[in-house]
Parts: structure tokens; C-alpha cells; sequence
């Protein structure tokens, strides 16, 4: 009896050891740099963020890098200079010119960063914005753990994009603002004032991204898709009433580097954990060292087009022809909210 007791401790504790966790030692490298840069034809769209890498346990976001020198560098001799305007964080108040070569070049602890040479593209547009009805079909677990499928009608909203020599690449971010009204009950006095709500959904995803795998024999990428927009809007407003959606597409007209990079990001998001998936460190950007070539700069230079597209949709379901027309103004819209009585002055 005493033999079985001593094989049960034994068997319990070399289970007990294979629980243990392992936390491999890795070598961690920080204080590296990271660049952040985005300059388009819009000075509102123009920033340069320069933070420093953390350890790879570390849950502490990247340290901002203060004092250094930012400079926009066209191959003509034209040197446009970034201002810090908190820390790390640099802006431009001159835009590019389209057409024309600049890197970007930074001055940090007697260090000199330079980014290859990038070319300004073209101004960005499209060739048309169309919807058709689709019907998703996602799954997730229900409270006993079992399997249960969800389907969902609404509308797709496609763009087709001109494929030009000079700009061939796009990516594309999409915010729909549904707007809503309700009509509060009255009672013995005067009527109680309207309510007009909207919120924001934005597309889902990876790095919307248009280019030469998607070319067409008429020089047009066709049916790139933009967001899925559902036709059940009482699911999200309850007893209020849907009154349309304004669809806001930010268009960037992109290089085939640009492209080529954020697809590498896209298969980052996407890595589910397999021992050949792309990991960060892996992704390499357009910038690097002059000065100590063995110094490694994370981050890409990106030199965009700019444009904004506005639409004004509704349509209520599958066999809902639909409303869909332009629009021509640009203010902000916030986030989320509501206001009484009258609405906000951007409302359509």
C-alpha cells in the first residue's frame, strides 16, 4: 500500500511539472528607432511620429523621441522642414508637389536616418461607387459552446478606381455616420423636442489595398470592395428611426513600395501562430541609417495623394432601390451624439 501511495506522488508530481510555463529567453532590442511618416497633398493628413522600440515582454508603449531634426528633401533642392509640435510628433505646413522625388531625412543623436527616394503621385479619383445586396454569413459560439451560425442581408458598397502610369496603387478607409431620428412620446404639455442621433462604423479589417494584382484589360481596377452596411438597423437604433448613412472614403493614391509594404503588414495581422509566419521585426521599411548602418530604423516613409469622397445613401432592404447622390461639403462630423429639437448642420 505504501509502494501505490509513493507511485501516485510521484505520477502527480512530474504531471504537475509538465504544467509549468516555459518563458523562452529572447533577446530584446530597444531603443530603436520608429518612424511613423505619412505626407500627403493635404497639411492636414501630414504628420512624422518618431517613438523608440520597447522589449519584447514589455507592455509599455513606445517612448517619444524628442529633439530631433525632421526634413522633406526634394531632389531639386527644395528642403521642407518639420515642426515639433508635441513631442515626437512633427508636422509639415507646405505640401509636395506632385511629380516631384523628396526623402525624408532625420537628425537624431548625431545620427543621420534617410528614407529611399519616393515619388509624389498624381491626385487620386475614382471611376464610380455602387452598392449590391450580399448576404454575410459569420459563426461564433453560444453560451453551451456550441457552433451557431449568423447570416445578415445588407448592402456591399463597391468602387472602381482608374489604373493610370503614374498611379496604379490605392488605399482606401471607410467611415459610414448612420443617422437616426426619434419622436418622443408627448404627454399633457407642449410636444417634447426631437431627437437626432448618429454614430459612426467603420470597415473592418486589414489595410484596404488596391493595386496591379487587381488590374483589368480596361485600365480600371473593378468592384474593389469598401464596407458591408446592414439593412437590420433596428438592431442598432431600437425604436428609432433610420434616416440614411453618410459614407466618407479617404482615397490614397499610393506607391508600388507603399503597396508592397502594408500587404507584408496585412499578412502580420494576419499570422494565426504557424512557425513561417511573417512576424514584425521581419517587415522591413525604406528607412535606414547612414551614418551606423548596423542601427536598424522600423517604419515606412509613405508620400500619398489625397482625397476625400462623400456620399449620402438609404435604402431599406433588398428590394429598396435606394437613394444615392453625392456630396460636395466637408465639415467635421463627430464621432457619436445627438441633438435636440434641430439637427447638426452637416445632417443631409
Amino acid at each position: 500500500m505504501a509502494k501505490n501511495l509513493l507511485y501516485l506522488t510521484l505520477l502527480l508530481m512530474f504531471l504537475t511539472s509538465c504544467e509549468k510555463v516555459y518563458t523562452p529567453k529572447i533577446e530584446t532590442i530597444q531603443g530603436q528607432l520608429v518612424v511613423e511618416a505619412r505626407i500627403t497633398n493635404d497639411p492636414f493628413q501630414n504628420f512624422v511620429r518618431l517613438t523608440k522600440t520597447t522589449g519584447f515582454y514589455s507592455s509599455q508603449l513606445g517612448e517619444p523621441v524628442s529633439g530631433a531634426t525632421i526634413k522633406l528633401i526634394s531632389t531639386n533642392g527644395a528642403i521642407l522642414r518639420g515642426k515639433e509640435t508635441i513631442t515626437g510628433y512633427f508636422t509639415f505646413s507646405t505640401i509636395p508637389e506632385i511629380g516631384q522625388n523628396y526623402k525624408l531625412q532625420i537628425l537624431y543623436n548625431n545620427d543621420t536616418y534617410e528614407s529611399e527616394i519616393v515619388t509624389m503621385p498624381p491626385n487620386p479619383s475614382i471611376t464610380d461607387l455602387y452598392s449590391k445586396t450580399v448576404t454575410n454569413k459569420t459563426y461564433s459560439l453560444d453560451g453551451f459552446g456550441a457552433l451557431v451560425a449568423n447570416v445578415e442581408t445588407g448592402r456591399e458598397l463597391y468602387v472602381d478606381l482608374p489604373v493610370t502610369a503614374d498611379l496604379a496603387h490605392y488605399r482606401l478607409n471607410t467611415r459610414a455616420v448612420m443617422e437616426w431620428v426619434f419622436y418622443p412620446p408627448g404627454g399633457m404639455g407642449p410636444p417634447p423636442p426631437t431627437h437626432y442621433g448618429w454614430q459612426t462604423y467603420y470597415a473592418g479589417g486589414n489595410f484596404n489595398l488596391a493595386g496591379s494584382k487587381q488590374f483589368t484589360q480596361t485600365g480600371t481596377i473593378e468592384k474593389q470592395p469598401l464596407m458591408f452596411l446592414t439593412y437590420d438597423t433596428k438592431a442598432l437604433i431600437a425604436d428609432s428611426i433610420f434616416s440614411g448613412w453618410i459614407v466618407i472614403m479617404d482615397q490614397f493614391g499610393i506607391s508600388q513600395g507603399s503597396y508592397d509594404f502594408h500587404q507584408k503588414l496585412n499578412s502580420q495581422f494576419n499570422a494565426d501562430g504557424n512557425l513561417f509566419d511573417p512576424i514584425e521585426t521581419q517587415i522591413y521599411g525604406n528607412i535606414t541609417c547612414k551614418t551606423d548602418p548596423a542601427k536598424i530604423a522600423y517604419g515606412y516613409f509613405d508620400l500619398n495623394s489625397y482625397r476625400q469622397y462623400r456620399y449620402y445613401l438609404y435604402f431599406n432592404g433588398p428590394d429598396s432601390k435606394g437613394v444615392q447622390r453625392e456630396i460636395l461639403r466637408y465639415p467635421d462630423i463627430p464621432f457619436d451624439g445627438r441633438r435636440d429639437t434641430i439637427p447638426p448642420s452637416w445632417w443631409e
